[in-house]
């Protein structure tokens, strides 16, 4: 009895706190090695079953030394004999032009490599910083007595200042200095978040997060159009893969690390304090190390911006580009909502059942596993599948994109249907769901940049985000956190948890019409991917800006 009672008296001790911090540490040091583990083992899969893709970038310029001629070759067998008209001779520039650009072999460059990584690292920060919120949301829901719909908002907020900044920053992206214009909006955007992690009330926490718009709206459109003033062709396609995988890596770390240190710790707001920290640091860095690549320069274009209207009425009525940020749309409101409400679905099918085997931060650590490894092996599958398609099949990309959505139906609608059933048939079926969806990242981003001209990039990565946030994954967690709050009370039982867990999955029920939708209009574009993608490519070549079609009074 006295070695129980000085026990519990010393359990308030400093030191009794910090031991048992510093357990909790030690334990999320070990969960951390496995993921590591699981991710090494994946990088020598990778590297051991698909050579081609660790060798591409190696055959890039080996296969462009021909290309020139093949181009040539390859016009002069569709042309007719006798036609000089100049819609041949513009696609044999076009095609020309592109070849040249790629057979210089100067791609895969130090300096080229060095910008690629950092725009990585912003976007495995931004997406970390996203989703630590999620990773410890029932946390703070339970902490701050909040309903779902204000557990959603706290994850929608951000749009906010994103609506605001994303426009400025892609007309400035387009016209100055891309690497003044991280520097700042990132700083700024540390800063606030970090400051977030202080708040302990919901009015005062709701209010920073509005502001954590602000990193990726600085980042987001001006990154990808980097990458393609400093890449063409499948070198290209290989970047966007890596910076779309980081997203899914981020998306991943972030339940991991939100969940992790917040257990750790024994407060949750520590588990908002490790993005905005590395972003600081990736701050220096850009400073350091970021070399700004000329606009247009690994195409060899000519051309110069137009006035933002001008910008906007082309990319309304460029079609595939309109095809795709739709379909986007659609997949992104899915991706929201799962990536917000699925840990909290699976926390809450464990509570009905009463299974108290599985805590919350190991769930919240499974989930970030399943959201890293099936987006990582999804987006370099894409990447392969459409550098191996693309020769046979132009369309490969749309398609793709499309019959992935398309898959990933079944998937998601029995994730939701074996709710209270074993957890590992819970997991399998997400990580299979979400591993159809996530096959779609790098072929949307490539989509955009070989269908729009290289002045116009910066506005149309801009655009493209900027909806897919607004109406997708700004908006679903908010809209399923509403329409939860809405069917809780018509839900008959004595158990608040069987009530929480039901209409959450009524909510979540919407997702799979929604990927329907994605999937046909991705299907839809397709049929005008082909033409899109020679106007841009023509433009390109001949140096002049594409003419904008005629609009009937």
């Amino acid at each position: 009895m006295a070695i129980t009672q000085a026990v519990s008296g010393l359990r308030g001790h400093p030191i009794f706190v910090c031991g048992q911090s510093a357990t909790r540490l030690l334990r999320l040091g070990r969960r951390s090695l496995r993921c590591l583990a699981v991710l090494f083992v994946f990088v020598i899969f990778l590297f051991c079953f698909f050579p081609e893709f660790n060798t591409m970038a190696e055959t890039d310029q080996s296969q462009s030394n021909d290309s020139v001629e093949k181009a040539e070759d390859a016009v002069g067998e569709k042309s007719p004999p006798s036609s000089e008209s100049s819609s041949s001779a513009m696609d044999l520039g076009a095609l020309k032009q592109d070849a040249k650009a790629e057979a210089e072999g100067n791609q895969i460059n130090r300096t080229n490599m060095i910008n690629t990584l950092l725009i990585c690292l912003l976007q495995l920060l931004n997406f970390m910083e996203r989703y630590s919120l999620p990773g410890i949301l029932p946390v703070i829901i339970d902490e701050l007595e909040l309903s779902n719909l204000q557990g959603g908002l706290l994850q929608s907020s951000f749009i906010v200042s994103y609506v605001v900044v994303a426009p400025l920053v892609g007309y400035l992206g387009d016209r100055f200095s891309r690497k003044i214009i991280l520097i700042v909006g990132l700083s700024v955007w540390s800063l606030v978040s970090l400051a977030g992690s202080y708040m302990t009330t919901y009015s005062s926490l709701l209010a920073l997060r509005c502001l954590g718009g602000i990193g990726e709206a600085t980042y987001s459109a001006i990154g990808p159009a980097m990458i393609a003033d400093m890449f063409v062709g499948d070198t290209r396609s290989n970047m966007l893969a890596m910076f779309y995988f980081m997203m899914l890596v981020g998306g991943g770390l972030g339940y991991i690390t939100g969940s992790g240190v917040a257990a750790a710790t024994g407060s949750w707001n520590w588990g908002l304090r490790v993005t905005p920290i590395l972003s600081l640091i990736s701050v220096i860095l850009i400073v350091i190390f970021l070399k700004e690549p000329a606009r247009g320069e690994s195409e060899g274009s000519r051309l110069v911006s137009t006035s933002w209207k001008k910008d906007i009425i082309y990319l309304l009525h460029n079609r595939s580009f309109m095809f795709s940020t739709t379909a986007s749309v659609a997949l992104v409101f899915v991706i929201g909502a799962i990536g917000v409400w699925g840990p909290q679905f699976v926390v809450l099918s464990r509570k009905v059942i009463l299974d108290d085997e599985h805590t919350f931060e190991e769930i919240s650590l499974v989930y970030g596993v399943i959201s890293i490894v099936s987006g990582i092996t999804a987006v370099v599958s894409g990447a392969l599948m459409g550098i191996k398609l693309r020769a046979r099949y132009p369309e490969a990309d749309a398609l793709i994109c499309g019959i992935g959505m398309l898959l990933s139906v079944p998937f998601f609608y029995g994730f939701l249907v074996a709710g209270l059933g074993p957890l590992y048939l819970i997991y399998i079926l997400s990580f299979i769901a979400l591993w159809f969806i996530n096959l779609n990242w790098a072929l949307v981003g490539d989509i955009l940049l070989y269908v729009v001209v290289p002045t116009r990039r910066a506005t149309a990565e801009t655009f493209q985000i900027m909806s897919v946030h607004v109406f997708g994954d700004a908006s679903s967690p908010f809209i399923i956190g509403l329409i939860s709050d809405a069917f809780e009370p018509l839900i008959e039982s004595d158990s608040v948890d069987y009530r929480k867990y039901t209409s959450l999955q009524y909510a979540l029920l919407i997702n799979p019409f929604i990927q329907l939708l994605s999937a046909a209009l991705f299907l839809v574009g397709s049929w005008y991917l082909l033409g899109d993608r020679d106007k841009a490519k023509r433009a390109v070549a001949d140096g002049n800006a594409i003419a904008l079609p005629r609009v009937s009074n």
